[in-house]
């Protein structure tokens, strides 16, 4: 047996074995068309290699956050439209209503539809996309509108973001998927028009009845933020003070953080000036369930020309004894029915198309009916002359829903004694909270001791308890002046700040009842109940303007067959139409955005695959030449090696 060289032996398979890695990694790149494969083909190359799969994994990903993107925003647009769809229809709706020949039933029965169209609106507002809630912000697990009551619903509130849904589009670059519902569904500004333009308040001296004097104002027109609404509405009411001539300081804020306004005075008036805001409901006459039968008048018009002559109406309910007329052809005349009380005659000649009638017989018409066509035989005009009423105040509108709002002061309820004994422990404290202008909430309780003495006078009375009130004030580093003035006329005092030193108060309380000294309070001697006594300016609920409450307001005029309330709800429902068609464009224009994105990511990741085929590629024909190579050079040192590993010492013996 012949025995090989152990060491020939070895250095053969070592070179087989790396002449088969060769030909096996060239087989590779032939069969893959991958040059580098791993860090030990081409470190260089492979680092490249991982920079550009690194960086198209991220395009990648931006990709998939535009496809989201793209949905959301499309989910947005198609509710949008939706909601400005319904905002054409609840004006055409309410365009219906309005006209005389609606019917006080009608309008109720729209009333009752309108929670049908709140729901859907809700519907819409909350409406999904990619697992979250379209328009609730970067908060977009949790519905972001719903009933204050879903059984009896009067406000809806709003859960979601002020901040919108941010995707990544690039390495640096986020873009906003600006769908936030605390923005488009609820104005910014407000129309000021003939239908919410007016604000009537009465000035009271405290002098006689004789001097309070009741002011109408008219709020310029135009479109306002809340700010700019509040100022508007200041200037208005400081001119038309100062034009009836007690030009009393007034002041009108808004606060962002409550999203309330504020009425208040800055004391500059003469003191014990009252003043209240009076939503006035102008009485109106109007027609309802204006018909026409015995022929075809889609153009018929019917005008009242004097609504103070029309005085008597037609009985309730609407529609059950209307005015009615009918022409006779033969007499050329219109004989008349169901008179309500005007002593009308029986039977009028007119010259055809055109009716008159006269109530209160002055020769002057009084209404106007013009069929704009000749009529015919048998025609029957009837209707109803019901009683309205107009509200064009801005009161609503800064969230005041009362008829009246009181600008409170603090003022004696009730006449005063003409001296005064204060005795310590029984009548000596008046327990107080001041709250600084520009500070939220108020001191802590502040107590006023009045000097213990037999006043013989309501005026030095008055001198301690300001003393008091001021001395108390500069213990707690405050330092207010105050003003206790006494009216005899009405045997009455009046506590305010001193503005003549530069105001400071926001407000203050008196607590007589609730205050730490409520038993040994003065509040009797100054003329007030034992009841606490808050002297400020008065704030409104939050005032919202959001479509919702406009659907709200509108359901709530036509039950009451609030004529002046549905076409103030048609000049909402426009600008919430407008709203909701800009907010649609600025949507498509984020889309748009998208997909200019979207397009320059599909660019930039054809120009990394070619990059990254251009590095780790392999060249086609040089690796079928390196595989042959290979082969060629296998199989030869197949062949050394099988005629050497047969050779032995033997041999060269």
């Amino acid at each position: 047996m012949r025995v090989p060289s152990i060491t020939i032996y070895k250095q053969a398979t070592y070179q087989l074995n790396q002449l088969t890695t060769t030909l096996s990694e060239a087989n590779e790149e032939v069969s893959t068309g991958i040059a580098i494969s791993s860090a030990s083909d081409d470190p260089s190359g492979m680092t490249q290699v991982l920079s550009i799969n690194s960086s198209i994994s991220c395009l990648d990903q931006y990709q998939t956050n535009i496809d989201q993107g793209q949905t959301t925003l499309t989910a947005a647009e198609t509710a949008l439209d939706a909601m400005a769809d319904q905002m054409l229809e609840l004006n055409l709706l309410c365009s219906q209503l309005a006209t005389a020949s609606a019917s006080a039933q009608e309008r109720t029965d729209a009333a009752d539809s309108m929670q049908v169209y709140l729901d859907q609106l809700i519907d819409l507002a909350n409406a999904e996309s990619y697992g979250g809630y379209v328009f609730a912000g970067d908060q977009n697990q949790v519905a972001p509108f719903t009933f204050d009551d879903p059984d009896n619903a009067t406000s809806v509130t709003y859960a979601g973001s002020d901040d919108p849904t941010c995707i990544k589009t690039g390495q640096d670059t986020l873009l906003s998927i600006d769908c936030c519902g605390c923005d488009l569904f609820y104005e910014d500004e407000i129309i000021v028009d003939e239908s919410n333009n007016q604000i009537v308040f009465q000035e009271d001296p405290n002098t006689g009845t004789e001097n309070i004097l009741t002011i109408e104002a008219i709020v310029p027109s135009g479109s306002y933020t809340r700010e700019e609404l509040a100022q508007i509405v200041e200037n208005t009411m400081i001119e038309a003070s100062e034009e009836n001539g007690y030009s009393v300081g007034y002041e009108v804020n808004y606060d962002e953080t409550g999203n309330a306004f504020s009425i208040g005075t800055d004391g500059t008036s003469d003191p014990g000036m009252e003043t209240s805001l009076i939503a006035v409901h102008t009485d109106t006459v109007r027609i309802s369930n204006m018909s026409v039968s015995g022929g075809d008048y889609p153009d018929m018009e019917i005008d009242i020309v004097n609504p103070s002559t029309l005085t008597e109406y037609t009985p309730d309910p609407e529609g059950s004894e209307p005015l009615t007329l009918t022409y006779s052809a033969e007499n050329g005349s219109w004989t008349i029915e169901n008179d309500p009380g005007y002593g009308l005659p029986t039977e009028i000649d007119s010259d055809g198309q055109t009716l008159e009638l006269d109530v209160n017989d002055d020769g002057v018409a009084d209404i106007t009916i013009d069929l704009n066509a000749t009529p015919e035989d048998g025609t029957k005009v009837s209707f109803d002359i019901v009683e309205g009423f107009e509200n064009n105040s801005i009161l609503q509108d800064l969230g005041f829903d009362s008829d009246t709002v009181a600008i409170e002061t603090a003022k004696s309820s009730f006449a005063v004694a003409d001296a005064f004994t204060v005795t310590p422990g029984e009548n000596d404290t008046i327990d107080f909270i001041e709250t600084l202008t520009g500070e939220a909430g108020g001191s802590t309780q502040l107590t006023a001791i009045i000097e213990p003495a037999t006043y013989a006078d309501p005026e030095s009375y008055a001198k301690a308890v300001e003393d008091a009130l001021e001395t108390a004030s500069a213990e707690s580093g405050s330092r207010i002046n105050y003003e206790v003035s006494y009216d005899a006329d009405n045997q009455s005092f009046t506590i305010q700040e001193d503005t003549d030193t530069g105001r400071q108060l926001e407000s203050f309380d008196l607590l007589f009842s609730s205050g730490t000294n409520s038993e040994a309070t003065a509040a009797t001697d100054l003329g007030f109940y034992s009841e606490d006594v808050y002297s400020g300016p008065v704030e409104g609920e939050a005032a919202t303007w959001s479509i919702f409450d406009t659907l709200f307001d509108l359901e709530e005029s036509l039950a009451a067959n609030d004529v002046d309330g549905i076409q103030k709800a048609m000049i909402r429902l426009e600008n919430h139409y407008e709203s909701l068609t800009s907010s649609m464009a600025s949507v498509g224009t984020a889309y748009s955005s998208l997909t200019a994105t979207e397009s320059t990511a599909s660019d930039t990741e054809t120009s990394l695959t070619i990059q990254l085929s251009s590095v780790q590629d392999a060249d086609t024909v040089a690796a079928i030449m390196k595989l042959n190579s290979a082969e060629t050079v296998y199989e030869a040192a197949l062949s050394s090696c099988s005629s050497i590993m047969g050779l032995s010492l033997v041999d060269y013996m």
